[in-house]
């Protein structure tokens, strides 16, 4: 399954933090530097492990201590409505 952002977010790159407001609940979401690279990482729809497997290029990580956060972090931002999921297959 591929993960992308959803479409009715309003995204802004503030000094390279990404601040998201959501249409739907007019909610604010904050992101610090890591998680706004995964953000822009999904900004075309990725699998989790796409999405460690770049960050793992970028970042001096272990690659259970990035699957673990980029899964943690992806979780949070579906229990938040954040993420559009797309059939492996598309």
């Amino acid at each position: 399954m591929r993960i992308g952002q959803l479409p009715e977010l309003v995204a802004s790159n503030i000094d390279g933090q990404i601040a998201l407001l959501s249409i739907n609940n007019g909610a604010y979401y904050g992101m610090d530097p890591i998680a706004s690279r995964i953000w822009e990482l999904i900004a075309q729809p990725r699998s989790g492990q796409e999405v460690c497997e770049q960050l793992l290029l970028e970042y001096k990580v272990s690659a259970e201590d990035c699957r673990q956060q980029v899964l943690d972090f992806l979780q949070k931002l579906s229990e938040a409505d954040l993420l559009l999921f797309h059939d492996a297959k598309a």
